[in-house]
């Protein structure tokens, strides 16, 4: 009786409420349980399922498949067995007619090459300078760079070409050097391309730097004589000096005639000066060398 009396007692101390709440959630649960089992037997169960396996076929038995709706439709294309015809060889525009033009900008440096989208320009447009190559758009204007000679440009604006001079350069009929230039492109001269070669770069900066403390070492790497054709300057020969080793490596060959560089006409003494002014800012070079009757183009760039 002492233990059912002191079982009773710490039943009685229990919280009542909580405790029912306790026995009746665990009764649902019971009952949900409970309630799950009966569904499932009420479920049919079905057969267990065997693997798939092909059928096997006897060697005599034929498969017909009809292929011809794919064909048809010529997923790579259809056959021609007509040769393609040749595409029509494009001619250079020759542009005769370029006045002056009237658009309030200013042509501040050329780099003219036969190569034509290697031609650059530098232009003043409402007092920013910017570099254009050919087809750019002029900043500020509704204009294109067409093509670019050595003391002007042609620019396309509304439909028509007109010509910007360099600045300081008088307009004026195209000039001997242009129409060497001209031609040039139209002979499509053989191409020496050196300016992604680090180890001529290197060997001329080095030359460069040695020239400008010093002039008078320009015969440790070039021979220089003017050319004259019934009494005017044709070009001036190059030859070999002491170190011959840049002289090859650069491109060129004994008796080379250049005729122009970047576009100056070296036979005219006004555009051989203002090349001359210029040569200690170039960063790219293009030489219009004659080799055994024949236009050659060297390019190679000029570190700073």
């Amino acid at each position: 009786m002492d233990l059912l009396d002191k079982i009773i007692s710490t039943t009685a101390k229990l919280p009542q409420q909580q405790l029912s709440k306790l026995c009746f959630v665990g009764a649902g649960i019971i009952a949900l349980y409970m309630v799950a089992q009966i569904s499932w037997q009420l479920v049919p169960v079905s057969e267990d399922s065997q693997p798939w396996r092909p059928i096997p076929m006897a060697a005599s038995d034929k498969v017909s498949t009809n292929i011809s709706p794919i064909e048809n439709l010529n997923l790579f294309g259809r056959y021609n067995d007509q040769p393609v015809a040749a595409k029509p060889v494009v001619e250079p525009e020759q542009i005769t007619n370029a006045p002056k033009t009237s658009l309030s900008i200013q042509l501040v440096g050329v780099v003219a090459s036969t190569a034509e989208q290697n031609g650059l320009a530098v232009i003043d447009s409402r007092g920013n300078q910017n570099t254009y190559s050919i087809g750019d758009k002029i900043k500020g204007t509704s204009a294109s760079l067409k093509e670019v000679y050595a003391d002007r440009i042609i620019i396309s604006n509304a439909g028509r070409y007109e010509t910007l001079m360099l600045d300081g350069m008088k307009y004026e009929a195209q000039t001997s050097a242009n129409s060497q230039l001209q031609q040039a492109k139209a002979n499509k001269p053989q191409r020496i391309d050196q300016r992604n070669n680090k180890q001529v770069a290197a060997e001329l900066k080095q030359s460069r730097d040695e020239l400008l403390a010093d002039p008078s070492k320009i015969t440790d790497y070039l021979s220089i004589s003017p050319v004259r054709r019934d009494g005017q300057v044709a070009g001036y020969r190059l030859n070999p000096g002491k170190d011959r080793k840049l002289f090859a490596q650069a491109g060129l060959k004994a008796n080379d005639l250049v005729k122009s560089i970047n576009g100056y006409d070296l036979t005219n003494n006004a555009e051989a000066i203002a090349l001359m002014a210029e040569l200690p800012t170039l960063t790219d070079a293009s030489l219009m060398i004659e080799r055994d009757g024949q236009l050659v183009e060297i390019m190679f760039s000029l570190p700073q």
